[in-house]
């Protein structure tokens, strides 16, 4: 067996639970037992925040020993311990008001547990139902909370013209139909880091498993990064090593490579 290796970080949507999918491959979940029975902490690295999770009842019962979420912004081990949270910049989100406004984009401002948009259009509208998101006053929102990550529908071509008017945020993607921006700075990567230091590792020691443009850093910072079979372009580029599509165990087959499991 595989004894460097002390924390594994796993993407959801594509790695963990197959698009549009209800339940978790038999595989995958009998892999995570596998893992943790083998004494390696066991995590989440998603780009959905807190909000959501309890909405995706294919992870229910699954005993994840913490949370990276919102692409690293805010992370916390599964007792509630926060170990590291970084908001945007409220400057930049004011800026950003008149011309999403003005463009009309939907846009979900997310804290740790709500989110709010600004409107909802034919792009969101379907998101939006299915994780029971809301119009709200978002103005009030960024004056009032810290906002971590925005949920922002938009074409990809727009991205830069986006960003030029949210200054000191990036954008990262792994949907077609929204990107996820974060505060410069952030991403995936810097939530591991804090995890890893509460828990006394080094990236050497741990691995990550992704396959959206999310995940890219992610996978580069771990000790071992693995993109799925079914993983964008730059994320495999980025992997040490490509394993199966998530529907051919390609999870399970990771983890026997590295003898993890």
């Amino acid at each position: 067996m595989n004894n460097q290796i002390k924390a594994a970080f796993f993407d959801i949507d594509g790695t963990l639970l197959p698009f549009q999918a209800e339940k978790l491959p038999d595989s995958t979940l009998a892999a995570l037992e596998a893992l943790r029975h083998n004494g390696v902490k066991v995590f989440v690295a998603s780009g959905r925040p807190p909000i959501h999770l309890p909405l995706l009842h294919a992870l229910d019962g699954i005993p994840f020993d913490g949370y990276v979420t919102m692409n690293g912004q805010y992370c916390y081990m599964a007792d509630g311990t926060l170990l590291y949270d970084h908001p945007i910049d409220p400057a930049a989100l004011r800026t950003l008001l008149p011309y999403i406004e003005k463009e009309q984009f939907s846009v979900g401002f997310i804290e740790k547990d709500r989110s709010t948009f600004n409107l909802i259009n034919e792009h969101s509208a379907e998101f939006c139902e299915k994780m029971e998101q809301a119009v709200g006053n978002v103005e009030e929102r960024i004056e009032t909370s810290p906002i971590y990550q925005l949920s922002a529908f938009f074409p990809e071509e727009k991205q830069t013209e986006f960003l030029a008017h949210c200054p000191g945020c990036v954008a990262v993607r792994w949907n077609d139909d929204f990107v996820d921006v974060l505060p410069a700075g952030g991403g995936k990567p810097e939530g591991l880091a804090h995890v890893l230091q509460a828990l006394g590792l080094t990236r050497e020691q741990c691995i990550a498993i992704g396959d959206g443009g999310n995940d890219v850093e992610m996978l580069r910072f771990a000790g071992i990064g693995v993109a799925m079979g079914n993983a964008c372009p730059e994320a495999k580029a980025a992997a040490d090593y490509v394993t199966q599509d998530i529907l051919e165990d390609g999870l399970a087959r990771a983890l026997r490579h590295f003898e993890l499991i």
